[in-house]
């Protein structure tokens, strides 16, 4: 997360409806457990991504480069295809006062089980602030978190996808200004898609209080509704607001990789927490997350999804 924002608790938590539903089969079909999210499977991309080997992940450094790989690699294994052209990587350079940076983002699509047109994006960055002297910054909240909610959900989404496509945005140098998020949303690859919606994951795994943020219904209030509708399990609470113009470093409307798309008048939900003692320390490690907190936040993420999906249709075309 870059050019973040005061602790102010800013909105009303807002306890949701569950939705149930219920299907019974026929005797004669087996019943057929749907995919769901694995905490352990969760909980090792953090590890991994926020461990000292990979000093803190910097873009264009041999730290960000082995989260490139790790990203890669792990989008590969699971046999997901490039969204555009043979190549997931999209790599792209920018100046900075260090000098010319040399960043990479990753680029993949789950096809939709439909027929309808229209895509969302889901977006995450990869990046952090690297290393200081002898402190490794290791992003395990900002945004390792993010990163391993995006390369779950997509598992789970490979077996069982939306109707609609995913596109998903594994993006580098957000800490540098939203260099990834940017150079994707002026390529050739963002032109030939027709993106709907953007979530955006980004701290997502670390709230003793146990309670989410959901931001940018201020801007797209016909998404606050479909929200609402997704059940909640125990000990998690789902919250609206930071991203009301006029408060200052309280509006996350541009903190993040949804802004380049809200730029482009693509709807955003953008999800995250507020800042922690860990934001932008070197003591946002693995160890401090909230396990039982992660696993409910990207659980609800894609059950967001699923109910999203279900009304792009209705959403307005760029």
């Amino acid at each position: 997360m870059t050019h973040r924002r005061s602790r102010r608790f800013a909105s009303l938590v807002v306890p949701l409806i569950a939705v149930l539903s219920a299907c019974q089969p026929a005797a004669t079909v087996p019943d057929v457990a749907a995919p769901a999210i694995d905490s352990a499977r969760l909980l090792s991309h953090v590890e991994t991504l926020a461990s000292d080997a990979y000093m803190g992940r910097r873009a264009g450094t041999d730290g960000g480069r082995m989260a490139i790989r790790y990203v890669e690699g792990q989008m590969m294994e699971m046999g997901l295809r490039p969204a555009c052209g043979d190549d997931l990587r999209q790599p792209f350079s920018f100046e900075s006062r260090d000098g010319v940076v040399d960043a990479t983002n990753l680029i993949a699509i789950i096809p939709g089980s439909g027929s309808s047109e229209g895509a969302v994006v889901l977006s995450a960055h990869f990046d952090h602030l690297g290393q200081r002297d002898t402190d490794i910054f290791n992003g395990a909240d900002d945004n390792a978190s993010g990163t391993s909610a995006l390369l779950e959900i997509a598992r789970v989404l490979k077996e069982a996808p939306l109707a609609h496509d995913v596109v998903l945005a594994a993006v580098d140098a957000e800490e540098m200004g939203l260099r990834g998020a940017r150079h994707f949303v002026s390529s050739g690859c963002f032109e030939t898609l027709d993106v709907r919606l953007n979530v955006n994951l980004d701290m997502i795994s670390r709230s003793q209080p146990g309670v989410l943020y959901a931001a940018g219904t201020y801007h797209y209030p016909f998404l606050r509704p479909i929200l609402e509708l997704v059940g909640t399990p125990d000990g998690f609470s789902l919250a609206f607001g930071h991203d009301e113009p006029g408060s200052g470093s309280d509006d996350w409307t541009n903190a993040s990789d949804h802004a380049p798309f809200h730029a482009q008048g693509v709807p955003f939900i953008y999800f995250g927490v507020e800042d922690h003692a860990g934001y932008h320390q070197p003591t946002d490690d693995a160890a401090d997350i909230t396990p039982a907190f992660f696993l409910s936040s990207t659980t609800f993420i894609l059950e967001a999804l699923r109910g999203l999906d279900a009304q792009i249709d209705d959403f307005p075309k760029r």
